[in-house]
């Protein structure tokens, strides 16, 4: 197996491509679409161990950092939705003109999802099929559930001696959530994320493993053949410090998102 690490998309973006070492790889290549923040580092072996999952089954891979996040350039303050949008067409391009394939298949997790197919909605690009894994639906719950979960570690950490200022704006949205700064600018386009006006992908699979509302709402609407549900209730919970700490990964989602492209892109 092979990595090739480098920067592309005018040298901004850090990406790792797993390369296929066979004669006749597969004509798809899949690209790994970050959540953001605290699940961008959480969610980093999972991509690794998926990636090469993929690689296995002869597809080309790609693992990258959007602007402003992880190891490709720019300041955090400078972070933005719409530039995210941009940094995934660019870098499905360079994925395919590295790695010879002729389409291209999304895979995202949380917020990942909810870029990707946003970014397909736009025509930014036209990928061949779009897998949303838990993804972000409504972008003001997202916010608050950013809001709860900081406030949820600080005081397990730091117990009555913390107070909650400084940590959301007037508009109870977050300054920062767990270490990642949040702009007023990127609150505002994630707060206005909504997949309940998006149409869904010609070709798309949504994975859950939780079914909050906004959701199953979503699923009354995105409905087979376009769509094909896959509920996985009983799975490694990846997003939690016990799993962090333990470096878990839930392998039958791995195994069901290669399975689903294995299914759709043969």
């Amino acid at each position: 197996m092979g990595v090739r690490i480098e920067y592309f998309g005018s040298g901004a973006l850090l990406g790792s491509l797993h390369h296929v070492q066979k004669l006749r790889p597969r004509s798809t290549a899949v690209l790994l679409c970050n959540p953001f923040g605290e699940e961008a580092v959480r969610a980093h072996r999972i991509y690794r161990v998926l990636a090469m999952q993929l690689e296995r089954a002869g597809y080309a891979a790609l693992r990258f950092d959007y602007a402003s996040t992880g190891d490709s350039l720019g300041p955090s303050e400078d972070a933005s939705v719409e530039r995210w949008l941009a940094d995934i067409g660019a870098a499905a391009d360079w994925l395919l003109q590295a790695s010879g394939a002729t389409r291209v298949v999304l895979v995202g997790l949380r917020l990942g999802g909810s870029l990707a197919l946003l970014a397909a909605a736009r025509g930014i690009l036209r990928p061949r099929h779009v897998v949303l894994w838990d993804p972000v639906v409504d972008g003001r719950a997202y916010l608050h559930e950013l809001v709860t979960a900081h406030h949820a570690y600080m005081r397990a950490e730091l117990g009555d001696a913390w107070r909650p200022t400084a940590v959301t704006r007037a508009d109870g949205t977050p300054i920062a959530a767990l270490g990642t700064p949040i702009s007023a600018a990127l609150a505002a386009e994630l707060g206005a994320i909504d997949l309940a006006t998006s149409p869904p992908g010609e070709r798309m699979t949504v994975i859950t493993t939780r079914m909050p509302p906004e959701l199953a709402a979503l699923r009354d609407r995105w409905t087979p053949p376009a769509t094909k549900w896959l509920e996985m209730t009983e799975t490694a919970a990846w997003n939690s410090d016990a799993a962090l700490n333990a470096m878990t990964v839930p392998m039958n989602i791995v195994q069901a998102v290669v399975a689903r492209i294995e299914e759709t892109c043969p």
